[in-house]
């Protein structure tokens, strides 16, 4: 596969897995009465630690460097991205009048590039080429 191509399809087939566990986290979290913008939160911390161990040596193929200081500089990323979906998932909720689940998944969707940018270039340290 094609370098430039290879690391983003990777990042996204990682990124499925993690969606799937996101959704699954956050729909039973939700369904036993945990305030969604809380589940959303801890969904996505949950599927996020999941997502470094793909990310880490399967889509960058990182083996060096420190795991704990490289994985809390993913959990930073994890934490600005839960914090961005909490909000979107907020607005389309509140704003749109629109169920959680699927609001959820939307805003999950919505911020795919920049967590891949912010992955690649922060929690990684990777030039983007």
């Amino acid at each position: 596969m094609h370098g430039r191509l290879a690391q983003p399809l990777k990042f996204l087939l990682v990124g499925t897995g993690g969606f799937v566990l996101n959704i699954v986290l956050f729909t039973v979290l939700f369904g036993a009465g945990t305030w969604y913008v809380g589940a959303s939160v801890l969904a996505y911390l949950v599927s996020n630690a999941a997502m470094y161990l793909g990310n880490r040596y399967f889509t960058f193929g990182v083996s060096h460097g420190e795991f704990v200081r490289a994985y809390l500089r993913y959990l930073v990323v994890g934490g600005v991205v839960a914090g961005l979906t909490a909000l979107l998932l907020a607005a389309f909720v509140e704003g749109l009048g629109m169920d959680p689940r699927p609001a959820q998944a939307l805003a999950l969707s919505v911020l795919v590039p920049l967590s891949f940018v912010m992955s690649k270039r922060f929690a990684f340290e990777l030039r983007l080429a």
